[in-house]
Parts: C-alpha cells; structure tokens; sequence
C-alpha cells in the first residue's frame, strides 16, 4: 500500500471518530442533556478546517489522476471531487448554526439543530464510506506508483492535529472526548 493510501485512510478513521464525538452531543440535545459547545465546536472546527485545508486537495489530485487513467471511474470522481466543496459549505454553515445556538442568536429549537446535525454526520459518513469503500481501492487497482507519488507531492507536510505530538489547545476538549487518538 502506497504510504499516501494509508494516511488517506487515518484521516478517515479519525474524522470518524470525530463525527462519533459529533452525533454523541446531537444524541445529548436530543434527549435535553447537557450539551458541552466548547466540544462541538472543536469537532466541527476539526472537521471543517482540516478535511478542506489538507485532505480533501490531496483526495482531489488523486480522483483527477484515476479519472484519467480509469474512464469508468470518471463520474464518481467528478461527483466526489464536487462534493467536497458542497461539504465545506456544509461544514461551515452548520458550525455558525452551533455557534448561533450556543449564543442564543437564532431562533431554531433543538429538535431542528438535533435534524440539521444528523444529516451533516450522515452526508460525511456517507462521503467516507464510498471513499473507502469505492474510490480508493479503484485507486490503488488502477494507478501505479508513480500516480500516487505525483498525489503525495501535493500533501502538505502539516500533521494531522489528532496525530500531532504538539496539540493545539483549540483542540483540548475534542482529545478529552476521544479519550487519547491513538486509535
């Protein structure tokens, strides 16, 4: 397995633990529990900022070159590539939701947020899952080393923030949720 495959499937790992620590605070509003903000935000500042500053580039360079080399994987390719901007979108207006919420500053119930979050969790899971499941073992059928070298060129060489021996504070109560990220 090329070593760009493999850190395309920790970011999944990690993004889905994230969105577990996401849908347990939705679970929590559901149910009128506690909710602790400062976490939501941290998972959502987590799965807003680092997917589209990091990951999904990389993820974008990768589809283009298999929608070269693999015409019948062209469409799914576009698709995915496609979504990804709706998924920034996404990201990004449901973290001001959180933040209107938590502020008081809009008029929304929490059975409306409670909906609105469980389709955000279920649109990324859904978006991962036909990544691992579809796009990259096409990918690493399909394109030869030299492919996923030119993808990994593009890589930023910025780690993972739930991987990084220096945590950013921004952070803390998304590592105390996940109980340590080794996993």
């Amino acid at each position: 397995m090329h070593p760009l495959a493999q850190r395309l499937r920790d970011d999944h790992r990690h993004l889905t633990r994230v969105l577990g620590v996401l849908e347990a605070q939705h679970d929590a509003l559901a149910r009128a529990d506690e909710v602790d903000f400062d976490l939501m935000r941290d998972a959502m500042t987590y799965s807003t900022e680092f997917p589209n500053r990091l990951h999904h580039p990389v993820e974008d360079v990768l589809f283009g070159l298999l929608a070269e080399a693999d015409p019948g994987a062209a469409a799914a390719c576009r698709e995915q590539i496609a979504e990804h901007e709706r998924l920034f979108h996404d990201s990004a207006a449901f973290y001001r939701l959180i933040e209107a919420i938590e502020f008081d500053d809009a008029a929304l119930s929490r059975a409306q947020l409670t909906t609105a979050g469980q389709e955000f969790v279920a649109a990324q899971r859904a978006h991962l899952r036909r990544e691992e499941t579809e796009l990259l073992p096409r990918a690493e059928q399909r394109l030869d080393r030299a492919a996923w070298d030119r993808a990994a060129q593009t890589a930023a060489q910025v780690e993972d923030p739930l991987d990084a021996t220096h945590r950013p504070a921004r952070y803390e109560a998304l590592y105390r949720a996940l109980g340590g990220v080794d996993a």
